[in-house]
């Protein structure tokens, strides 16, 4: 009966081995789905960023257009220069503001034409100052 013995031992192990990988597995089961549910909202609050980031950016390139064309009516005037696409951001060696920093380049471009446009006024009727 010894025999038996060690069989109902082996079993009884099994059954020990078992039950712990199956605790196991449910406690895995269950920090995985905490872990799930986090990055589900995770998700969701990159998916509102991404959207956000995009409607930022089409209202930038909105407002780079806007004042293009600002410029444009302001030199229409000046027939030497020919003026029909606008530039592509260019960051000089100075380490000025890069293609994705939109908002640095907004304002840059509010400040760039800005200028033009003052520059345009001054020259309307001759130069000022004389």
């Amino acid at each position: 009966m010894s025999g038996t013995g060690g069989a109902q031992d082996a079993v009884r192990a099994y059954k020990d081995v078992i039950g712990e990988l199956d605790a196991a597995s449910a406690a895995l089961r269950e920090r995985d789905s905490g872990r799930a549910d986090v990055l589900r909202h995770r998700l969701v609050e990159l998916g509102k960023a991404a959207a956000e980031a995009d409607h930022h950016a089409a209202l930038a390139r909105f407002a780079v257009a806007m004042q293009w064309d600002s410029v444009v009516d302001a030199l229409w005037k000046e027939d030497w220069l020919t003026l029909r696409i606008p530039p592509q951001p260019d960051p000089g060696p100075d380490g000025g503001p890069g293609p994705d920093d939109v908002e640095a380049l907004t304002v840059a471009v509010e400040r760039a034409a800005t200028a033009v446009r003052d520059a345009g006024r001054r020259w309307t009727f001759g130069p000022r100052g004389r």
